[in-house]
């Protein structure tokens, strides 16, 4: 036997190609020939666009991050060495006051008048330099020997801060909130005789106003932030814009990132970008941010011409390739669009016969077929509205319009009249005369109440007899004559039955109902007018009556 052949015939490699490649095109929303070109020429100009936008991007963004991080951790490097500083300028300061002969003299002589020289000059030094408080003079038995305040404050040094400063350290006290939210912070140096005996401390409350405005000469933009904060989070001091206090969360970021600038939320809920630098022998932090929209501006500055440009780009590309469908599968996309419409039921669909050829006539063909359905779907309609034989609305229709004209009516608080009529003693005339006669009536009535009414009026046949006249804002006054009107137009018609004979004439007894004052509802505006009619026929035929109110009817119906 002959061994069949390995190799797949060309056609049927085609066929199973265009099989799943159909397949996917179809579970991609790509049926047409259009979209599929339009989206191979998104494609080749999409890839390579984005691809080219991404390195640009994070090239870009990894350079700004880089100068953000030069910007921001110079800035709190500088915050943490001019706070250290200024620490050290006010305890140098501190030394040199309280090496002073007036203060070791005063305090050893410890008279009534060397307290009062003592804190003279303690008020002089405070006058002559911004950053302080007040002064104190504490005795080496932790009592106020002096003080610039008239009523000396009480120091807040915690553990065993005199023992610190009997060994010649100084003393940092924690920042304090006062009642007027301004930050202080208490600090002390030793006082020693000229013997190196120790005397006591001089301790200082300071504000932090000088440290402020160091502050303030890192900050560059309006809405950049440069603080010193706490280990806590808690601000003792800032400048810039609003820094109340720094999250725990981004605060342990912050240290971890050790001078890094890092992307953390503020308490105030902006996003930012910081670093943080230790304030050199403290636990005191610096900390300098400026907002993420200010620090990314170029990031988006260059998000912006990259996605314009592929805008364009796209633009460009889908132009040309939405003109090609053009020329290649728009006769046979308007067919299928135009098919579809048809397929759910809208018929207003003409396609352009232009051009020539084979789908120019098929175009012919297809606006052919749905005119004809259209007609055909017209004419169902008006059936299925009409009263065969008179031609007036049937009762299907006059529920809907009542329906929507009681709704139109309750929205702006306007009169609806509801006219119910019937012929009187039909049956005995259809009995005497036959029924095309009876028919020929009911035609009769029906052209009278069609020269009665207006246009916007709505003349129904309600069932056998009965007719049903609705008047859209017509109050009872004018519904009367209305009423009044078709009953004597009925009665005035004379005719002669089956063409010949005696003229005749038929009468017709009318009753109506007004909304809101006979009824609120199409079903209770029907029965107002239907007990009308009933009272008309009982009081003799050939008469208009109006609807009693609901409570009469109520109580008569009891």
């Amino acid at each position: 036997m002959r061994r069949s052949s390995a190799i797949i015939p060309p056609a049927i490699l085609r066929d199973i190609w265009e099989t799943r490649a159909g397949r996917v095109l179809s579970a991609l929303g790509l049926d047409s020939v259009r979209s599929t070109i339009l989206t191979l020429a998104v494609l080749a100009t999409l890839i390579p666009a984005l691809a080219t936008s991404a390195i640009s991007y994070r090239q870009n963004r990894r350079a700004i991050r880089a100068k953000l991080n030069q910007q921001l951790s110079g800035a709190s490097n500088q915050a943490a060495r001019e706070t250290r500083l200024w620490i050290n300028e006010r305890l140098y300061d501190l030394r040199v006051f309280a090496s002073s002969y007036e203060v070791s003299e005063n305090i050893e002589r410890s008279s009534p008048q060397t307290r009062k020289r003592l804190t003279d000059y303690l008020g002089s030094v405070k006058d002559r330099f911004a950053d302080y408080v007040e002064l104190t003079v504490v005795g080496t038995d932790l009592r106020t020997v002096a003080g610039s305040a008239k009523v000396p404050g009480k120091l807040h040094f915690a553990g065993a801060w005199l023992q610190q400063a009997r060994q010649g350290d100084p003393v940092l006290g924690d920042p304090m909130r006062g009642d007027s939210a301004s930050v202080t912070m208490e600090m002390a140096v030793p006082i020693q005789s000229a013997a190196g005996r120790f005397l006591g401390v001089l301790a200082a409350r300071l504000k932090f106003s000088g440290i402020e405005q160091l502050l303030r000469e890192e900050v560059h933009g309006r809405e950049d932030r440069v603080a010193i904060v706490q280990p806590g989070g808690q601000v003792i001091v800032s400048a810039g814009g609003t820094f109340a206090a720094l999250p725990r969360d981004a605060l342990r970021e912050l240290q971890r990132a050790d001078s890094t600038a890092v992307s953390f939320r503020m308490s105030d809920g902006l996003d930012v970008v910081g670093a943080l630098s230790a304030v050199p022998r403290s636990d005191w932090s610096a900390v300098a941010a400026i907002p993420a929209t200010s620090a990314f501006l170029e990031i988006r500055r260059l998000q912006i011409a990259t996605a314009v440009t592929l805008v364009v780009l796209l633009a460009v590309v889908g132009s040309l390739a939405y003109g090609l469908g053009l020329l290649i599968v728009r006769p046979l996309e308007r067919l299928s669009l135009a098919s579809t419409r048809v397929a759910d039921g809208d018929l207003e669909v003409d396609l352009p016969a232009s051009g020539g050829g084979e789908l120019s006539k098929l175009a012919g063909v297809f606006n052919d077929m749905v005119k004809r359905l259209r007609e055909s779907r017209a004419e169902l309609e008006r059936l299925s509205v009409t009263d065969a034989l008179t031609g007036l609305a049937n009762r299907r229709l006059l529920m809907a319009e009542l329906a929507r004209e009681v709704r139109r009516s309750e929205r702006h608080s306007t009169s609806l009249a509801v006219l119910m009529l019937d012929v009187d003693r039909f049956k005995r005339f259809n009995d005497t005369y036959g029924h095309p006669a009876g028919d020929a009536v009911l035609n009769r009535v029906a052209t009278t109440l069609r020269k009665c009414v207006r246009d916007v009026d709505t003349v129904a046949r309600y069932g056998g007899e009965e007719f049903l006249v609705m008047l859209p804002e017509t109050p009872a006054r004018e519904a009367a004559q209305v009423a009044e009107r078709i009953r004597a137009g009925t009665e005035a018609d004379r005719f002669a039955p089956n063409g010949g004979g005696a003229l005749l004439n038929i009468t017709v007894s009318v009753g109506y109902a007004v909304y809101p004052e006979n009824g609120k509802t199409v079903d209770t505006l029907i029965e107002a007018a239907d007990q009308a009619l009933y009272k008309s026929k009982e009081a003799g035929r050939n008469r208009v009556s109006s609807a009693a109110p609901p409570a009469a009817r109520a109580k008569a119906g009891r």
